[in-house]
């Protein structure tokens, strides 16, 4: 982020410039704060936030976001039917959701199923647009990652 300047009247004759970085310490303190609460989310157990979000989706149905989340819990669990169940869900109510086409991308590659992996990766690299084509390497790396450690 940009600091902003403003001359300092009483020092205009040296030129120096008094900076005003109280926006620079409010994004610091927002950044430490959502990495407190990563941090906090991280040590509870997977199971435990499995629990929460499937009361999540008992009362929000139709949150991509909430089956998608639980899809990625549950691939670390290597609970791979689970995990692609939720993705599949995911992507029926929101078939824009790129995250979700990565995810079952890494999924079916894990399972060594390329082609698979490489349609759904392709599909992400279209609705991404842009951004699918700078994220590609990314998924191509967790691909060749998931193929070698099989």
């Amino acid at each position: 982020m940009r600091k902003r300047t403003t001359a300092s009247p009483i020092l205009k004759e040296s030129n120096i410039e008094k900076v005003n970085d109280s926006s620079a310490s409010s994004t610091k303190e927002a950044n430490t704060d959502v990495k407190a609460k990563k941090d906090v989310i991280k040590r509870i157990p997977t199971g435990d936030r499995i629990r929460t979000l499937a009361e999540s989706i008992g009362r929000n149905p139709f949150d991509a976001q909430l089956f998608y989340q639980r899809g990625i819990l549950y691939f670390i669990q290597g609970k791979t039917t689970e995990a692609l169940n939720d993705y599949n869900r995911a992507i029926k109510i929101n078939p824009q959701f790129v995250q979700a086409y990565y995810a079952r991308a890494e999924l079916w590659a894990a399972l060594n199923n390329i082609r698979q992996a490489m349609l759904n990766l392709e599909k992400a690299m279209e609705l991404g647009g842009v951004m699918g084509a700078l994220d590609r390497n990314a998924a191509v790396d967790g691909h060749e990652e998931a193929r070698r450690s099989d």
